[in-house]
């Protein structure tokens, strides 16, 4: 959104504010070659016992070929499946590691080809053998955009070979699709048409945990489907419940990443996160035993930040919102001034928005992405402050572009919005802009921000952004490159010919060589092109009962590593 934080992101509620520069959790990517199981053992840990987890939203599916929100894809990943690869939590810091794969993969010289061998002695939770070829079948699933896989990632189009126009499965059962292999039953081979250095990123997704093609149920796989994590399915209302219980056949010897510590686990979805955690803190029948990762609720602030503070854990998440400008449209001077006048202070006390719920952002990146290292704030950009209208009116003045028009659209139906754009409006047309503000409804917003025909020059676009691995490639291109403005889903509109030849050159540098390269390029686009303000850094927040252990926060996906709770 144009005037507040991450609004639609996991978790993205709670923290605490703070200096705008950043912290760099790691300058290099984590990263370990080797990891056989079990996984680090954790002190005091015990095992048996019900675990509730309870979430305000309601992801639209738990089938692992269309999973995209981050709490639906953290339950499969930490709970019921196994990916090629995966991340270990210890000590706060997540490390990729192999976690079905052996390694985390052999890359060919040309970086056209990747192959991964299985570990052995895996089973489903019906006892049946894990086989390369249902790694392969669960890639393929993956195309079934129309059915399954609807709303899921499409990295594997752009990537793997014939991946443009293969249908899946059902729709070309026929096809030979090229883009992924199995030799035997325990090598997994990908064929890419460019080189992917951070695949092994990607090979931690649920869309690449293996599915046994005679015993897909299509539509209604993701009910009772077959798990290689520490749990199965015993249960699963869409939207309203799942319930899940110890799968026997797990084989905790070679999982280096999960531990099935509670006898069964109760996730309740759509819940009202007020009254839960009140009931929560209160210590109220289940509320001993459940989390609740909706976010911090402002009812309950006070008292998370006093005598409940040990049953509050707040973090780092992966999303950060931002404000585009049009840079096609908005010269770079003006978008020098829009910066300098920014009231980050007053949006924020205007629209209600809590400490607890971000940390000022001055970085394109969260500081927790490798190679994102702190530098001095350009542009005026340090993420809070009121902001400067009369330094900003005298460079208009100095551009000859006092007046300069900006227009921008606000959701009218939300009072929290509406208040932001009144702090924000004032502040602008202080600087000396001319300001033409557009109320829409809440239903109307996404479609107008996004319309690539609009005129609108400001908040058009992405004004937020949660990673999908901790590299650049999954960020930068994705904000910034030229296709992307070409259907609206850009921030700033730049179209580059030089920047996306620069991010193409660092997506091909190996893992290790591109996080600096990354981190060099976020302060270029802010000093040259400054196409969007970064504002909020969004934080990850959970409520927990008093006989809830080990809440660690996972940055990458903004919710608690759910493989590491326990009860007792």
């Amino acid at each position: 959104m144009l005037l507040a934080a991450c609004s639609g992101g996991p978790g993205s509620s709670s923290g605490s504010s703070g200096a705008a520069a950043p912290t760099a959790s790691a300058t290099a990517p984590l990263l370990r070659d080797v990891a056989s199981g079990p996984a680090p053992q954790i002190a005091g840990a015990k095992t048996g016992g019900t675990l509730t987890i309870t979430d305000e939203g309601a992801p639209p599916t738990f089938d692992p070929s269309g999973a995209y929100y981050e709490f639906s894809m953290m339950v499969l990943d930490e709970l019921l499946v196994r990916s090629l690869t995966g991340y270990q939590n210890v000590d706060g810091k997540a490390t990729l590691v192999p976690d079905l794969a052996t390694d985390l993969g052999e890359q060919s010289a040309d970086g056209l080809t990747w192959t991964f061998h299985l570990k052995h002695g895996i089973r489903y939770s019906d006892g049946s053998p894990v086989r390369a070829a249902d790694v392969v079948y669960a890639v393929k699933r993956s195309f079934a955009y129309d059915s399954v896989a609807e709303g899921g990632p499409q990295y594997v189009q752009q990537y793997l070979k014939g991946g443009s126009t293969y249908k899946g499965p059902f729709d070309q059962p026929t096809v030979d699709f090229p883009g992924v292999t199995a030799q035997g039953d325990d090598t997994v081979v990908f064929h890419l048409v460019k080189k992917w250095p951070t695949l092994p990123y990607y090979l931690a997704f649920p869309e690449v945990s293996p599915i046994p093609q005679a015993k897909d149920t299509k539509a209604t796989y993701q009910n009772h489907l077959l798990a290689t994590g520490p749990y199965e399915i015993q249960s699963f209302t869409k939207g309203i419940s799942m319930v899940l219980v110890r799968n026997p056949d797990w084989s905790a010897a070679t999982d280096p990443i999960r531990h099935q510590f509670p006898a069964r686990i109760e996730i309740q979805l759509g819940v009202n996160p007020q009254t839960t955690q009140q009931r929560i803190l209160a210590d109220s029948g289940t509320g001993s035993t459940t989390i609740d990762v909706s976010g911090v609720v402002a009812s309950v602030q006070n008292q998370v930040t006093g005598d409940k503070k040990d049953q509050f854990v707040s973090g780092l998440s992966p999303c950060e919102s931002y404000t585009s400008i049009d840079t096609q449209t908005v010269p770079l001077a003006v978008r020098k001034a829009i910066a300098i006048a920014y009231p980050f202070d007053q949006i924020r006390k205007a629209s209600g928005e809590s400490p607890l719920t971000y940390r000022p952002a001055s970085t394109i990146a969260p500081p927790q992405v490798p190679g994102v290292t702190a530098y001095p704030p350009v542009n005026g950009l340090t993420g809070h402050g009121p902001g400067d209208p009369a330094k900003a009116k005298a460079m208009l003045s100095a551009a000859g572009q006092l007046g300069f028009s900006l227009s921008y659209y606000f959701i009218d139906s939300q009072p929290s919005s509406v208040q932001a754009n009144v702090a924000l409006k004032a502040a602008l047309t202080a600087a000396g802009f001319t300001v033409h503000d557009l109320g829409v409804s809440a239903q109307q917003y996404p479609t107008d921000v996004t319309n690539p025909s609009a005129t609108q020059n400001l908040g058009q676009g992405i004004n937020s952004w949660c990673y999908d691995w901790p590299s650049g490639d999954s960020i930068y291109p994705e904000l910034f490159a030229a296709s992307r403005a070409q259907t609206g889903q850009s921030a700033g509109d730049l179209q580059s010919a030089a920047l996306d030849a620069q991010m193409t050159q660092i997506e091909n540098l190996p893992i290790t060589q591109a996080a600096a390269a990354w981190g060099k390029l976020d302060q270029q686009i802010l000093s040259q092109d400054l196409p969007t303000i970064p504002v909020d850094y969004a934080i990850a927040s959970y409520v927990f009962g008093d006989r809830v252990h080990n809440v660690v926060n996972d940055a990458n996906h903004g919710l608690p590593d759910l493989a590491q709770l326990w009860v007792g």
